[in-house]
């Protein structure tokens, strides 16, 4: 809530209970507010839209809504002391702001109403005088919503208040919204250092009692959050199966470096002005508190908050309540510590920090895995295990056969080459014993014999170049392969011996960032 709207929450005429009590015990009131009623019924009507069966429904609500209502109001008549009481605490939470110039003259007990005997200690602290009785009184009819009055207020901040505004925390209960802007706005500085010291008892005290089931599940949320850091990169580059414990090292030790540096930039926590926004969380939930009403007359009032917005045919937007869950403290804890504003982020660390600091040795730990000996390479269907100083002999012999075997060699066609020139000397010898002109055609067609022959030569040697060429290229394609694994294999052993000679310099420096 802004500073202004707090302001007009203060000085509004807004007691309305009050006023609905008057209503019922002074006839023409009570009718002038029926006939303001009746008004917004008909205004209701003239503005409605849609088909006949529509219209008659939503009057028809409408028209029970405007029943119940009155009923209800009737049966607020008995608490009209409490009506006074909430009326009389905005007078003095209006003087307190400096919006009302004067406490209001009287200040009457209501049986059982804890918000009574708060409003006269706090109109007992606004004059200077000795508040004791009147918050003793209180506390003892409602500790917890008395300590949240002040709280909120700004009326006192002391440890018995704040203790009382934020009990013990249990790792299953949610938290609610008031408990949560308390944490937040000690943890700002706002209620001052005795208060957040005691925030952070109360944390430090939740995270010590956690079994070991919670525990390992809360170091787990710890370890997965460091993934988000900015300076956690994946490790990239490694292809083989048997480098997984390399990779697990090396990304280990990315995230250990990660956490280090997030801790040693996010010691300092905020002043006050920097978490503004705490405060003024704390004192929007202070109207909720306030008008809920005794326990009796809780209910009532939240029905008839919801009648109205049926007779005026508007949604109603429930105004956040004091009282709402808001989360699972661990939770909030965690999201905190890697969260943005500074006052709750460095008292979660602050509380996190022997939970942060197993997380940095259980990281440290993962880095400590020996060089691996080899890797292996899928080269041309075939496995081959790379070492630092090269292949294994025997892998690159099999490698070898599978690119021969690749490109198999064609079957041998010397015998049709040796037939064309067979049959190119028989024609030949025949053409020496026949007439001129059949000798003529017999050695044109023993040469085109010869010409196939010759082709057949030349043809037999280009596929064998061929053959030669594609098994040459395919072993240059996979040496470049198994010396591309064996660089790989040589940088994993330089970056993972580096790793595991920073890790432990950067559990030192974790360790210090979280001691300041």
């Amino acid at each position: 809530m802004s500073d202004s709207a707090f302001q007009d929450w203060l000085v509004s005429d807004s007691w309305q209970d009050y006023k609905q009590q008057r209503a019922i015990r002074e006839i023409e009131s009570s009718l002038d507010g029926q006939r303001a009623e009746s008004r917004a019924l008909r205004s209701q009507l003239s503005r409605l839209q849609g088909s006949l069966e529509q219209r008659l429904s939503r009057l028809i609500r409408s028209f029970d809504a405007f029943v119940e209502l009155s009923d209800l109001r009737a049966d607020l008549a008995g608490f009209d002391e409490a009506a006074r009481a909430r009326y009389r605490m905005r007078q003095v939470l209006a003087f307190r702001a400096g919006a009302a110039p004067a406490l209001p003259a009287t200040l009457a007990d209501v049986d059982g109403y804890w918000l009574s005997p708060a409003a006269s200690a706090l109109a007992a602290l606004s004059r200077g005088d000795d508040p004791s009785a009147d918050l003793d009184r209180a506390a003892g009819r409602d500790l917890r919503r008395t300590a949240l009055l002040l709280v909120m207020s700004g009326a006192a901040a002391d440890v018995r208040w704040v203790g009382g505004a934020l009990p013990e925390l249990a790792a299953d209960t949610q938290l609610t919204a008031a408990e949560r802007a308390v944490w937040t706005a000690a943890a700002d500085g706002h209620l001052g250092d005795a208060a957040r010291e005691l925030v952070a008892a109360r944390l430090a005290a939740l995270v010590a009692g956690l079994d070991d089931e919670r525990r390992a599940a809360l170091d787990r949320w710890l370890t997965d959050r460091t993934q988000d850091l900015p300076a956690t990169v994946p490790v990239t580059g490694l292809t083989s199966a048997s480098d997984r414990g390399a990779v697990a090292a090396l990304t280990a030790g990315s995230r250990l470096a990660a956490l280090r540096d997030w801790a040693a930039s996010t010691g300092l926590a905020a002043a006050p002005e920097e978490g503004a926004g705490s405060r003024a969380a704390l004192e929007a939930l202070l109207p909720s508190l306030v008008d809920e009403g005794s326990d009796e007359e809780s209910a009532t009032l939240r029905r008839i908050q919801e009648l109205r917005a049926v007779i005026d045919d508007r949604e109603l937007t429930p105004a956040g309540r004091w009282d709402d869950p808001v989360g699972l403290p661990l939770t909030l804890l965690v999201a905190d510590a890697f969260g943005e504003p500074p006052g709750p982020r460095a008292l979660a660390r602050r509380v996190l920090r022997d939970r942060l600091l197993a997380v940095g040795e259980a990281l440290c730990a993962e880095t400590d895995v020996p060089d691996p000996q080899e890797q292996t390479v899928v080269v041309e269907r075939q496995s081959v295990r790379v070492r630092a100083n090269g292949p294994m002999p025997a892998d690159v012999d099999g490698l070898q056969r599978a690119i021969e075997a690749r490109f198999p060699e064609g079957p041998s066609k010397a015998w049709q080459r040796c037939a064309w020139f067979a049959a190119a000397v028989l024609l030949l010898a025949a053409a020496v014993a026949v007439p001129f002109g059949f000798a003529v055609v017999l050695v044109l067609v023993a040469l085109v014999f010869a010409f196939a022959g010759v082709r057949g030569i030349f043809a037999g040697r280009m596929e064998a170049g061929g053959r030669r060429d594609s098994i040459r290229h395919a072993r240059e394609r996979a040496d470049q392969q198994v010396e591309q694994q064996r660089k790989t294999l040589v940088e994993l052993v330089r970056r993972l011996g580096e790793t595991r000679r920073k890790a432990p310099e950067d559990l030192t420096g974790l360790r210090a960032a979280l001691a300041e």
